[in-house]
């Protein structure tokens, strides 16, 4: 849940009280959060615990608990241990959590919102239901981790490490980066092409492609406004085929080239049937030869004369790059599924 950074610091600031400072330490101690009915039972109280939207939570907004290990002995029916940090319905609402480690987690219906975690450790961590808007979360290690149905809304993702992490399609991560919003762009790019490759080895090709264009989108935007790459780029990368990902630009593309150069043989009247000068050929005859002329087929009936061949000449040069943009761009789309 957001709170107003009044709200956070009053939440804060309880834990900073004499009897705040021994409710964090029984809390690393005990890790009494785990149990709900004897967590409330320690915390009875403190402010703000009782607050509506905590009926089913446990209350650790504000808390700092930096470099605290949340991982738990956790004996198996065939007797061996291992450590994992379980979590469940924990409220870390406006928490410093830095370095903390949810290494090998279960972790699930937690709130991260305006929470500081940076460099904290989720290796292997399977993350369900969590929200993490808004919070600091520079250098955190998502490696091999399982990330589900989770909101990274207005985070701070610089220098994240995401590498054989899984993703689902309902995870955000909003409409625009933080960074990106703060027009920072060297790291917009960095972030955005991390969550692509997130989105690409968990097979979701469709985000992972839509990650690309705002990867692309934010390198651009690095540029000067003066610099002619900036608008070339724009021009060649963005409208014409959302920088390889967007075969449909790329016919629309090309049926304008195609109707253009239809209807500049029309209004020159520069057009031969067989070797005969054509003077009352309609619209469709021009569309017709423009199509041959664009795919390079050239069957040889109609062919231009005069100034108009440099128009066709001009028409089969972009014809042929862009029809391979388009099949290289089909065939990427086909093939990786």
């Amino acid at each position: 849940m957001q709170y107003t950074k009044e709200k956070l610091e009053s939440l804060q600031r309880r834990w900073t009280t004499t009897r705040g400072k021994k409710l964090v330490t029984a809390i690393k101690k005990t890790h009494c959060y785990l149990n709900p009915t004897l967590f409330r039972e320690k915390v009875k109280g403190l402010p703000g615990i009782n607050d509506p939207e905590l009926e089913y939570g446990v209350d650790l907004r504000g808390i700092s608990l930096s470099g605290f290990d949340f991982r738990i002995q956790v004996q198996e029916d065939d007797g061996f241990s291992e450590s994992l940090a379980i979590l469940a319905n924990i409220h870390f609402e406006g928490a410093t959590l830095r370095h903390c480690n949810f290494q090998e987690g279960k972790i699930h219906d937690c709130d991260f919102e305006d929470a500081q975690l940076a460099h904290s450790d989720f290796k292997n961590a399977h993350i369900t239901n969590c929200s993490f808007e808004n919070s600091d979360m520079t250098g955190i290690n998502f490696i091999d981790a399982n990330i589900t149905n989770c909101n990274f809304s207005s985070a701070d993702l610089n220098d994240i490490s995401t590498a054989g992490a899984l993703i689902d399609e309902k995870s955000t991560f909003g409409k625009m980066l933080k960074s990106e919003e703060e027009k920072n762009y060297h790291s917009a790019a960095i972030e955005y092409k991390q969550i692509k490759e997130m989105y690409k080895t968990s097979s979701l090709h469709g985000q992972a492609d839509n990650f690309h264009y705002r990867e692309m989108v934010s390198k651009r935007k690095r540029l000067s406004v003066l610099n002619p790459v900036r608008w070339s780029s724009y021009i060649f990368g963005d409208l014409l085929c959302k920088y390889g990902t967007s075969f449909i630009n790329v016919f629309l593309a090309s049926a304008l080239v195609v109707i253009a150069c239809a209807l500049s043989f029309q209004i020159f009247d520069s057009l031969m049937f067989y070797n005969t000068k054509v003077t009352d050929y309609t619209f469709m005859d021009s569309l017709y030869f423009s199509i041959t002329t664009f795919t390079t087929l050239g069957y040889g009936d109609y062919h231009a004369v005069g100034a108009v061949r440099f128009i066709a000449a001009a028409e089969s040069f972009i014809g042929i790059a862009l029809t391979s943009l388009f099949t290289v761009i089909v065939a990427r789309s086909i093939i990786r599924d």
